[in-house]
């Protein structure tokens, strides 16, 4: 299935690169800005690592999965998480509803060629009016991502209050 705990239970608590937001720095983040995480949608979030380690912070996420080769919403639901059946072409109604003022998105290791990023991905994020409190990109260094020209988007952005 891919799940190797002694390398799951350390995601999101380290600090490898600058595509890395460790989940102690987000809340820091949060409580700099005066604002509160209770709620998250964590959007193929594989076995839910990332909602088991905000779980601890009393954080609820609902975990979004593809059962590709592996039965990973049960694997989420086994670990006492909220597994979310949603399809690839599911769209969140209003989606800028969906989120409230003050309110964090965050793309981690988001990726895409770089053309795309920079012509298209970019200036839709852009659109959004969303504060960048964090935005790092670089290569991915895989086969395929040298070949193809590929990278990683981390970015963590903020609604405002109001429009």
């Amino acid at each position: 299935m891919g799940f190797d705990m002694k390398v799951e239970k350390s995601r999101f608590l380290t600090y490898k690169s600058d595509l890395d937001l460790p989940i102690s720095q987000l809340f820091e983040l949060a409580k700099s800005a005066k604002s509160v995480i209770r709620l998250a949608l964590d959007i193929g979030g594989g076995t839910g690592t990332f909602a088991a380690q905000m779980k601890r912070q009393n954080v609820t996420v609902l975990t979004t999965t593809m059962n590709l080769g592996a039965p990973y919403n049960e694997a989420v639901a086994i670990r006492g998480l909220v597994p979310l059946h949603a399809p690839l072409q599911q769209r969140l109604p209003v989606f800028d509803g969906v989120l409230r003022g003050g309110g964090y998105f965050l793309l981690d290791h988001f990726f895409s060629k770089r053309t795309d990023l920079d012509k298209v991905f970019t200036p839709l994020i852009g659109k959004l009016g969303y504060k960048k409190v964090k935005w790092a990109v670089a290569n991915k260094t895989d086969s395929s991502g040298v070949k193809n020209g590929e990278v990683y988007l981390t970015a963590l952005l903020q609604k405002p209050l109001s429009r």
